[in-house]
């Protein structure tokens, strides 16, 4: 664990709770995911299954018409030129479309959680769990719009190095 959280007693019992719970389980989207707000001292368990609705990941540079734009200006393109060009080969409506959602999740911001870190915990979840090893992802929400969201995962050592805050 690369910092140390402070946590309640109730989630520390709830942590170890669930990680026992899980033991000899086969990997379903029905296993847990912890999400903290550190501000508040919320924990919040979800099914994975419910994660997207509760946590929704930013998807917006995933469009294909801003990769190809992303790539054309990487390549040297004039702006403009990219524009024209993806304009062209996507469309007007489709090519502002996804510029109005990448603007939108710009403005109201996502603390870095994006759809390639959500697959990624997907992934190294059932992964982990494909090993007979047990770890739970824990989400710690961002403090302020700047701060991403860190993903930490609780194993048997996560739970006996946690400070407990009265």
């Amino acid at each position: 664990m690369k910092k140390k959280y402070k946590f309640l007693k109730k989630h520390v019992n709830e942590f170890t709770k669930t990680f026992e719970s899980l033991r000899g389980n086969k990997w379903s989207l029905n296993f847990p995911v912890f999400i903290f707000d550190r501000d508040w001292f919320r924990l919040k368990k979800v099914k994975l299954y419910d994660l997207a609705r509760e946590l929704q990941p930013d998807n917006s540079q995933e469009a294909p018409e801003l990769i190809q734009y992303q790539k054309l200006l990487k390549d040297g393109h004039d702006h403009l030129l990219a524009i024209q060009e993806c304009w062209n080969e996507f469309g007007i409506e489709d090519f502002h479309r996804s510029l109005r959602n990448s603007s939108k999740w710009k403005s109201k911001g996502n603390n870095g959680w994006t759809f390639k870190k959500y697959v990624e915990l997907l992934t190294g979840y059932r992964n982990i769990i494909e090993k007979k090893e047990i770890s739970i992802p824990i989400i710690i929400l961002g403090r302020n719009s700047k701060e991403d969201h860190k993903l930490e995962w609780i194993s048997h050592d996560f739970i006996s190095e946690l400070t407990i805050k009265d």
